[in-house]
């Protein structure tokens, strides 16, 4: 793609692999050697009436204007856990408790580790609000549409992968009569 995605200074504990960590800093946008990489979570929000949360990533970013499952990078000194909970809430406003995700994939593509978690929330009390610079629609849709949605053509592509193939864990947590 053509369009240079736009990003704020950020650092990133650097791992090997395994995840462990090499007490190195990765900047976000630099270069760095083979064999280090970030974690970067993904997460499939359900809510109490069996809808999943999508968004729509901003167009200044990389497959800007396609959908998308909330998601970000684990920050330097964050545990896996709190950066979900903080990408969610930064995104979209929502809050969730980190004892409720539940993981369904770890899959490493270029320098990333990616996670992905599944959760349910109660919306109910909570205020959706988008954050602009990374996103600039939301969209509930039923978890029966959920994988057809996701195969159309304006869906994050790598993340459409990674969810197909972490599918015979994820069906069972989002069942559709």
């Amino acid at each position: 793609m053509a369009v240079q995605e736009v990003h704020k200074f950020e650092l990133f504990d650097a791992y090997d692999i395994d995840e462990n960590k090499l007490n190195i800093d990765m900047v976000r946008g630099e270069s760095h050697p083979e064999g280090q990489y970030h974690i970067v979570i993904e997460i499939i929000t359900m809510n109490e009436k069996g809808q999943i949360l999508l968004t729509k990533r901003h167009p200044k970013k990389v497959f800007g204007n396609y959908w998308e499952i909330t998601g970000g990078s684990v920050l330097k000194g964050e545990d896996v856990l709190s950066g979900a909970v903080r990408e969610l809430e930064e995104e979209t406003g929502l809050r969730a408790d980190k004892n409720n995700f539940i993981p369904i994939f770890r899959e490493v593509f270029y320098d990333g580790i990616f996670k992905g978690f599944f959760h349910q929330i109660d919306t109910a009390n909570q205020h959706f609000k988008i954050q602009d610079e990374e996103i600039i629609d939301y969209q509930w849709i039923s978890k029966c549409d959920f994988i057809e949605f996701i195969c159309k053509d304006h869906f994050v592509p790598h993340s459409k992968n990674r969810i197909l193939r972490a599918w015979a864990v994820l069906e069972p947590l989002i069942f559709c009569e």
